[in-house]
């Protein structure tokens, strides 16, 4: 397991997303990463060090939740000693009993040893004012939203994603139609023309992101972006202190296709575009893609995320850890709801009082 310290106390490290540095929060020392850069014949010494099955570190007596599927491994947490229990595929969890982060270097290595890492830009305090922004944006929002124990549960994450970049060719055939209208006498004529028209497309793509997580919303991974990928640095796992993040459980095949059809979309928006007005209406009667120059790189995204529970319903919010965009819905409270519309019945019922006090006199 990773630990990052300070050179100057001793004090273990965390990256700062306002400096771009490993902080002391200690000493106020700051150190570039890549003074700490671990590779990846570090992390398998270490790997060969770390965990063992969690059903072999349970005894008899001690509470635990059935893991038939040995998804579940133990660590000895290298700040204070305690036994942490975690997911196999997790890179980067925090210690339950001293709150320190723990880096799981055994478990980015060979396959699911990232390319490169985006670096956060954006701190807690930024995503929480965000936060508390869009909750206050509306007077219904409901009490559990702004309560500092929800507030608390947002995360710092680094999301495993898959940036694709390759070359495209498309071959589509459209058929135009040109509606004419006329009148002659008491009789009404309408033509319609059809045209065959055969367009291409070139396309050149460069890190087309998917998030790597099964369990992730991609609908919300996507609504997030754009990241700038100019930024991206060779991966160090430095770069992870005091994030949460997990390794990649989807291959770069099993996301291919999510961006192939951005691709898709974006060369066929370039060939309607470039129809310009010739038809009034348009159809795809055939379409063909080609691809080359494919190449997949794996890396780690910075993500804010928060997950809450109201009234039976999981709400997911997520914040780009580099530009800061926010999306997630928030509910309305029926109660304040109720309790709005009764002040605004009774405020109209006033207005009305006045009025007829007003044409009586």
């Amino acid at each position: 397991m990773a630990k990052y310290n300070c050179k100057t106390c001793g004090a273990e490290l965390y990256f700062d997303p306002k400096t771009g540095k490993l902080s002391c929060e200690y000493c106020g020392s700051t150190f570039d990463p890549s003074e700490y850069n671990f590779t990846e014949e570090d992390a398998k010494a270490k790997a060969e060090q770390q965990a063992v099955p969690a059903e072999e570190v349970l005894t008899e007596g001690t509470e635990s939740t059935d893991d038939s599927t040995g998804d579940l491994v133990v660590y000895k947490c290298p700040h204070c000693g305690a036994e942490v229990i975690t997911a196999k595929d997790t890179v980067v969890t925090t210690c339950v009993y001293c709150n320190r982060a723990i880096t799981m270097e055994g478990n980015i290595q060979g396959a699911f040893r990232p390319d490169y890492v985006l670096p956060f830009i954006k701190t807690r305090e930024d995503v929480e004012k965000s936060y508390m922004s869009l909750c206050k944006s509306s007077p219904l929002t409901p009490t559990l939203f702004t309560r500092k124990s929800t507030i608390e549960k947002i995360k710092g994450m680094y999301i495993p994603f898959w940036l694709y970049s390759f070359d495209g060719d498309a071959n589509l055939e459209i058929e135009g139609r040109k509606t004419r209208h006329w009148t002659t006498g008491d009789m009404e004529y309408t033509e319609v023309s059809r045209y065959k028209v055969d367009e291409e497309a070139k396309g050149s793509f460069e890190n087309i992101p998917a998030d790597a997580l099964k369990e992730m919303d991609n609908d919300l991974m996507d609504s997030i972006e754009p990241f700038d990928f100019s930024k991206l640095k060779e991966f160090n796992s430095a770069y992870l202190a005091g994030f949460y993040t997990q390794k990649w459980d989807e291959d770069s095949a099993m996301n291919e296709h999510r961006a192939k059809n951005r691709a898709k979309a974006a060369m066929t928006s370039a060939i309607m575009t470039n129809l310009g007005g010739r038809f009034d209406s348009t159809t795809i009667s055939h379409e063909q893609f080609r691809w080359k120059n494919e190449k997949a790189k794996y890396a780690m995204i910075p993500v804010w995320m928060m997950y809450t529970e109201y009234k039976g319903k999981k709400y997911i919010f997520g914040m780009n850890g580099q530009t800061g965009k926010m999306m997630g819905d928030i509910p309305k409270d029926p109660m304040k709801i109720a309790k709005y519309a009764g002040a605004v019945f009774v405020a109209s019922q006033l207005v009305m009082m006045i009025i007829r006090i007003l044409g009586v006199m």
